[in-house]
């Protein structure tokens, strides 16, 4: 099972992110934008576009979709329900969707 020292470390670890909370949860941002939050120890939120809502909904389980105004707006998972290395991939695309694009352009380079 994937902990929150997991997903700390993963996120920390891409560019320019900070820890902070958002509404009393453990939260991460790039450069003022949220892209990931703690929900106690069992689940974390992902900041996604919509195609990569579905995708993501599609390909796995222990992940269920987030709407704001009957729009996908990112995912909920299941820390114990998904692979680590799946897990560290969808953090990474919840970064690149928060970051700005020279951002972005600067990690895929170095």
């Amino acid at each position: 099972m994937i902990t929150p020292d997991d997903v700390r470390r993963l996120a920390l670890a891409l560019p320019e992110t900070t820890q902070g909370t958002h509404f009393r949860n453990i939260a991460f941002k790039v450069r003022g934008r949220s892209f990931a939050g703690l929900e106690g120890d069992t689940h974390v939120t992902l900041s996604l576009g919509e195609e990569e809502v579905r995708a993501a909904v599609a390909d796995e389980t222990g992940i269920e979709e987030i709407r704001r105004s009957d729009r996908p707006i990112g995912i909920r998972v299941d820390l114990g329900a998904i692979a680590p290395d799946r897990f560290a991939r969808l953090i990474e695309l919840s970064w690149r969707h928060a970051a700005p694009k020279r951002l972005v352009t600067e990690y895929e380079h170095r």
